[in-house]
């Protein structure tokens, strides 16, 4: 009957029976830990204030007949800030379910993690606008999924674009796409693809120093938002929660 101690964060729950909770826990050394805290919802539960969204802590598992259940919890971070902005709120919980979409049981990530962490920690901590944090952990995201844009060669002929005029933005084509090129996609700024290409370039401790003015924000959400949609599909639960954002 192994019991074992994981750092990890709480990527999501659903509230099970009268007082329990099944947790979705994305460690970086483990990758996805599905599990059950019981009796957490009592208002004295040892466990009330770990079975939380975004909560960062040390988590003392308990698996039996290939079922975990978390035993204790010591907490490192509740990111509570998170709580108290709606806005926050709901990017910290697109991140969090983005990472929900691709992170796999018993596949460590530590890069993921760290994005994530990072996330978090600027949303809950910094005066950084939300939004630019969350574009910011989008290009990150989708670079670590494999879907990194072509942003300083054309997507379709692979020629050098630094210097062209007219460009255009193409999902399907994986980036920015020449005039002379058959592309599908729609206009898209010289200063929208050199913010991209810089915003890869930082480091996740890093993420805090994106500012972007409002005319940017407004060119890259539809980009990032249909990379995702591609990766994952129109009905991703953290698709529709992009979309309220943008409403």
């Amino acid at each position: 009957m192994p019991t074992e101690c994981v750092q990890a964060i709480v990527t999501g729950y659903t509230d099970y029976r009268d007082n329990d909770r099944m947790l979705t826990l994305f460690c970086a050394q483990r990758g996805r830990i599905d599990c059950k805290a019981r009796n957490c919802r009592k208002p004295t539960a040892p466990l009330l204030a770990c079975a939380q969204p975004f909560v960062f802590g040390e988590f003392e598992l308990f698996t039996h007949s290939e079922r975990t259940t978390v035993n204790g919890c010591e907490l490192r971070e509740s990111f509570y800030p998170l709580r108290e902005d709606v806005d926050r709120f709901m990017i910290a919980s697109v991140a969090t379910q983005l990472c929900n979409a691709v992170i796999e049981h018993d596949a460590p990530d530590e890069a993921l993690f760290s994005l994530l962490y990072h996330t978090l920690s600027f949303l809950a901590y910094s005066e950084s606008d939300p939004k630019d944090l969350l574009f910011a952990f989008l290009l990150h995201y989708l670079d670590h999924a494999g879907y990194r844009p072509s942003l300083t060669r054309c997507a379709v002929c692979r020629r050098d674009i630094r210097a062209d005029v007219v460009l255009y933005y193409s999902v399907e084509a994986g980036g920015a796409v020449c005039a002379a090129c058959p592309h599908g996609g729609k206009p898209v700024s010289k200063l929208a693809l050199e913010a991209m290409r810089r915003i890869l370039l930082l480091s996740d401790e890093e993420l805090v120093r994106v500012k972007l003015p409002e005319s940017l924000q407004k060119e890259l959400f539809p980009i990032l938002r249909s990379s995702c949609a591609k990766m994952l599909g129109e009905n991703d639960r953290a698709i529709a929660l992009l979309d309220q954002i943008q409403s």
